[in-house]
């Protein structure tokens, strides 16, 4: 059986902010020509999810990534909440990149609330259907990453690149149950 692989390379350089990527979904779908099985989109990063919802509506979107702020506190020696103008909860968190013995990043930024978020608010991957040829989705369901710790750059922290996977994989047939 072969599965196919496309990679969504970009930088991450907002702090918290949602990225529709139904199209290139649907686009990698029609360039591995499987007419039905199942389409894995999945994030390779911790603060950065896949989420499934109506995400062209600009309204709610804003509603979801102020709710996302305001329920998680952000540690407050962190970047995001010493910048003037930032007006939502904040505590203290132990978390650093440098504490874990796997971390070679120059990263100094406290960033357990992104983790927070991203635990709470996301998943890892997400699994749908593909149906002749077409991902099967409900009326108003579209894929994104929803991005919890991006870095513009500034200061020591440098700015994100992230990766997301689409595997598509077939299936020999469908058997619709009655």
């Amino acid at each position: 059986m072969r599965i196919f692989l496309k990679e969504l390379k970009f930088e991450s350089v907002k702090d918290t902010y949602v990225k529709n990527i139904t199209d290139e979904v649907r686009k990698a779908i029609k360039k591995s020509k499987i007419i039905n099985g199942f389409v894995i989109v999945s994030s390779k990063h911790t603060t950065l999810g896949i989420i499934v919802n109506e995400i062209s509506e600009p309204n709610l979107i804003n509603d979801v990534l102020n709710h996302t702020l305001v329920s998680v506190n952000e540690d407050r020696r962190s970047e995001r909440a010493v910048r003037k103008g930032f007006n939502h909860p904040t505590k203290d968190y132990t978390h650093r990149c440098q504490d874990n013995p796997f971390c070679n990043e120059i990263d100094e930024d406290y960033n357990a609330a992104a983790h927070i978020r991203s635990l709470t608010f996301s998943h890892p991957s997400a699994t749908l259907p593909i149906m002749n040829g077409k991902l099967e989705l409900g009326k108003y369901q579209e894929i994104a990453g929803f991005e919890f710790d991006g870095r513009d750059g500034t200061g020591k922290n440098p700015v994100r690149k992230r990766t997301i996977q689409i595997w598509i994989h077939p299936s020999d047939e469908i058997q619709i149950l009655s």
